[in-house]
C-alpha cells in the first residue's frame, strides 16, 4: 500500500485556519449565535463546554443536510471516528481514536437510544424520525458505561410525545436506492397523556453483479416501525415513557469482489444473503425529587439473525435484558456538588449454529455493576470530576457437536476516572482526563475444531487526555482541540484465518492522537464546520496464540485510519418574501489508508469523497433538496479478507449518487 498523502489535511488545516480568524474578526447579531449545547450522554444535563473530555454533537438539521440517515454514517461529521461494515450491517466496525471493533460480537462502542443501550446486532440502525440531536463522548467510558465503552458513546435523543397534534414526512429518492420516514405525534389525554409513531424504509439497490448467472446482487431492505406511549401530567415530578419497536433487514450485502474485478463490481457466485429481524421494549420511567431526579430504565431486545455467508449457513439469535437504576441531580445556579450514581444490570443469551456440522454453541452472560460520578465546583473557574464503577460479569457457555463445552467463568473489574478543567476566562476553557476501560474475558462464540483454545482474559484500557475549549463571546465561533494517549492491555481480536477465525489476546495496543473540531458562524449566511483526527494505533507488543513465531509488533491495528478529515460549507440564500430560502452547500470527508488485517497486507489506500447540493427552505415546516454524493464516483472498499482459491476479497462503498429529498412536517 501507498504510504499516506498529507496534503489534503494540510489544506483542511489552512482553510480551518483562515475561518477561524475570520469568524473572531466578525461583526455579529444575534442571528448568527450558534446555539449552545447541553448534552445528556453523561447521564445528567450537562453544558458540554464544561465537560472535562471530548464531546462533540450534531442536531437533526446537520444530519439532514449531509443525508445522514443511520448510525453506520455518522464519521460523516464526527473527527477521529470511522465506521464500516464488516461484512453485513450487522457486525458493523466503529473506530474510535483507533479503538476498533475487533470483536465484533462485542464492539468498542456503545450505542444508546433516549438512554437505553442497543444491542450489537442493532448499532447500525436507521436514526429516528422523531430525532433530535446525537452525542459523542470519546474515549473509555468506564465508569459511567462499563463493558463496551472502550472508543465511546454514541448516545441518540429523540423529541419526546407531547400535547401538540403533529405530522412528518421525509423520504428521498436517488440512483443507488430510496428512503422514507412518517412520524405522527398523537396527544391522547390533553396535558396528560401522549404517544407517538415512526415507520421507515430504507432501500439500497444492488450494487454487484453475480460473475456467474449476471444477476443484480449486493442490495439491502430495512423496514421498521416503533409506538411510544407516555405519561407525563402537566405538574407532575412523574415521567413514563413506554417503548416497542420491530424491524426487519433483508439483505445480500455480504457478496465479495476479487481485487481484479473493484471496478466493474463483478461479485463472486458465492452465495450470500440474510434476514435480521430485532424487536425491541424499553421503558424509561423518572420521578423529579426537586434537588434530584430518580430514573430507571428498562430495556429488552430480541435479534434472529437468519445468515448464509460465502456459502456457509451460520444463523444466530441473540436476546438482551437491562435495567438501570440511578439518582442525578438537577442542574442548578449554586450547586457545589453535581453527581449521578446507580446500579445496573443485563442478562444476554446467544446461540450460534453451524447445522453442517451439526454445531451449536450458546453462551449466557450476566453482568452487574455500581456507579458513581460528580462534579465538585471548586471555584468559579475549576470543576474537577471524579468517577468509579466496579463491573463484575458471570459468563457460562456450552457447546454440542464437534466442538463440546460446559464451562463458566467470572470477571470483575474497577474502573476510576478523575477529571478537571478550568475556565482560564468565560471563553477558553482547559481540561484534564484520566479514564479507563474494560472488557471482560470469557468465551469465543465462534467455535470450530480449529481453534487452539476457547476462552480469553480480560481487557483493560488506560487514557489520559488533554485539551480546551474555546466559545467566543459572541456565540459565532467555538472549536476544541484534545491530545490523548491511551494503552491496552490484552487487546482482544478475532485471529486466525477466515471463516474459521476465532477471538483471543493478542498483547498490547498503544492509541496516540490530535483531534480538532470547529464550528464557525461568521455572518449570517455562512456555516462552516471543520473535523480533523489524527490517530496513531500500533501493536506495541503483538502476541498471537496460533503462530506463536509471528512478531507483528509495530503494525498499524486493522480499521484504525491515520488521518480523518471532514469539512462543511453552506451558504444561506434569502429569497423574496414568502418564498424562502436556498442553502447551496459543499462537503468533504477523507479517510487516510486503512488495514484490514493485522498484517497490513490486506487494506484501502486514502481517499476522500465530495458531496455536493441545495437545499430549499419554504418555512419552518417545508424544504426540498437536490443533491449528489461521492461526486468523483470513487470507488473504495470497506472490508476484505484473503481466502483460497480467490485471493483477496473485498466489500465496496456506494458509488456516485444523485438524488432529490422532501422534508415536511404539518
Amino acid at each position: 500500500m501507498m504510504r499516506h498523502r498529507l496534503s489534503g489535511v494540510s489544506a483542511l488545516a489552512i482553510l480551518a485556519s483562515t475561518f477561524s480568524q475570520g469568524a473572531m474578526a466578525q461583526d455579529t447579531s444575534a442571528d448568527t449565535v450558534l446555539a449552545p449545547i447541553v448534552i445528556t450522554a453523561t447521564k445528567r444535563s450537562e453544558d458540554y463546554f464544561l465537560v472535562p473530555s471530548t464531546v462533540d454533537v450534531v442536531n437533526a438539521d446537520d444530519l439532514s443536510v449531509r443525508n445522514i440517515d443511520s448510525v453506520a454514517d455518522l464519521d460523516r461529521v464526527f473527527p477521529d471516528v470511522n465506521i464500516r461494515t464488516r461484512s453485513s450491517r450487522a457486525y458493523s466496525n466503529f473506530t474510535i481514536r483507533g479503538q476498533a471493533s475487533l470483536d465484533f460480537y462485542n464492539p468498542s462502542t456503545q450505542v444508546y437510544v433516549d438512554g437505553l443501550p442497543q444491542d450489537s446486532f442493532n448499532l447500525s440502525r436507521s436514526l429516528p424520525g422523531n430525532l433530535e440531536s446525537v452525542e459523542l463522548l470519546y474515549g473509555p467510558q468506564g465508569t459511567l458505561y462499563g463493558r463496551g465503552a472502550i472508543g465511546g458513546v454514541v448516545n441518540i435523543t429523540t423529541r419526546k410525545p407531547d400535547d401538540d397534534l403533529r405530522f412528518g414526512f421525509n423520504g428521498d429518492v436517488k440512483s443507488e436506492g430510496a428512503g422514507a420516514t412518517f412520524y405522527a405525534n398523537l396527544p391522547i389525554v390533553d396535558g396528560v397523556l401522549f404517544s407517538d409513531l415512526t415507520l421507515t424504509g430504507l432501500r439500497h439497490n444492488d450494487q454487484y453483479t453475480d460473475m456467474l448467472s449476471g444477476e443484480d446482487v449486493g442490495g439491502t431492505d430495512d423496514v421498521n416501525g416503533q409506538v411510544r406511549l407516555r405519561y407525563a401530567p402537566e405538574g407532575s415530578p412523574l415521567d413514563v415513557m413506554v417503548t416497542a419497536g420491530q424491524g426487519r433487514v433483508t439483505s445480500t450485502e455480504e457478496y465479495f469482489v476479487m481485487e481484479s474485478m473493484l471496478k466493474d463490481r463483478i461479485a463472486l457466485p458465492v452465495p450470500s444473503e440474510y434476514t435480521l429481524d430485532t424487536w425491541t421494549f424499553g421503558i424509561n420511567a423518572s420521578y423529579d425529587l426537586g434537588a434530584a431526579t430518580v430514573t430507571a430504565l428498562t430495556g429488552y431486545q430480541k435479534s434472529d439473525f437468519d445468515r448464509t455467508v460465502f456459502g456457509s449457513y451460520t444463523p444466530e439469535k441473540q436476546w438482551t435484558l437491562s435495567q438501570e437504576l440511578r439518582i442525578a441531580s438537577n442542574p442548578e445556579e449554586g450547586n457545589a456538588i453535581d453527581y449521578v450514581a446507580g446500579i445496573y444490570y443485563q442478562h444476554l443469551d446467544f446461540t450460534r449454529s453451524l447445522p453442517a456440522y451439526g454445531q451449536i454453541a450458546r453462551h449466557k452472560i450476566d453482568s452487574y455493576a455500581a456507579f458513581a460520578d460528580l462534579t465538585w465546583h471548586a471555584t468559579d473557574r475549576l470543576n474537577i470530576t471524579p468517577g468509579l464503577r466496579f463491573d463484575y460479569e458471570r459468563a457460562a457457555a456450552t457447546a454440542t457437536g464437534g466442538v463440546t463445552l460446559d464451562d463458566r467463568d467470572n470477571f470483575s473489574a474497577l474502573s476510576p476516572k478523575l477529571g478537571a478543567s478550568y475556565g482560564l476566562s468565560d471563553q477558553l476553557r482547559l481540561y484534564g482526563l484520566f479514564s479507563t476501560g474494560f472488557k471482560a474475558g470469557g468465551f469465543t462464540r465462534t467455535l470450530t475444531t480449529a481453534n487452539i483454545a476457547y476462552t480469553y482474559d480480560p481487557q483493560n484500557t488506560y487514557n489520559g487526555e488533554v485539551g480546551f475549549k474555546y466559545r467566543n463571546e459572541e456565540g459565532t465561533l467555538e472549536g476544541q482541540l484534545s491530545a490523548y494517549y491511551n494503552v491496552t492491555k490484552d487487546y482482544q481480536m478475532f485471529v486466525g484465518v477466515q471463516p474459521l477465525q476465532y477471538l483471543q489476546n493478542v498483547g498490547e495496543v498503544t492509541a496516540k492522537g490530535v483531534d480538532l473540531k470547529l464550528r464557525a458562524k461568521p455572518t449570517d449566511a455562512l456555516g462552516i464546520t471543520v473535523a480533523l483526527g489524527y490517530n496513531d494505533t500500533k501493536f506495541t507488543d503483538y502476541k498471537n496464540p496460533v503462530t506463536p513465531g509471528t512478531n507483528l509488533t509495530g503494525n498499524g491495528v486493522p480499521y484504525a485510519p491515520e488521518f480523518t478529515a471532514n469539512l462543511m460549507l453552506d451558504y444561506r440564500f434569502e429569497l423574496d418574501e414568502g418564498n424562502g430560502a436556498l442553502i447551496p452547500y459543499a462537503a468533504f470527508s477523507y479517510v487516510s489508508d486503512v488495514y484490514f488485517d493485522e498484517t497490513n497486507t490486506i487494506g484501502q489506500k486514502g481517499y476522500g469523497l465530495v458531496d455536493l447540493g441545495v437545499k430549499w427552505e419554504l418555512d419552518n415546516n417545508i424544504a426540498a433538496e437536490a443533491f449528489v454524493t461521492n461526486v468523483f464516483d470513487k470507488t473504495y472498499t470497506t472490508y476484505g479478507f484473503n481466502v483460497a482459491p480467490y485471493g483477496n476479497v473485498y466489500q465496496l462503498g456506494e458509488g456516485r449518487a444523485f438524488g432529490a429529498r422532501l422534508d415536511m412536517t404539518f
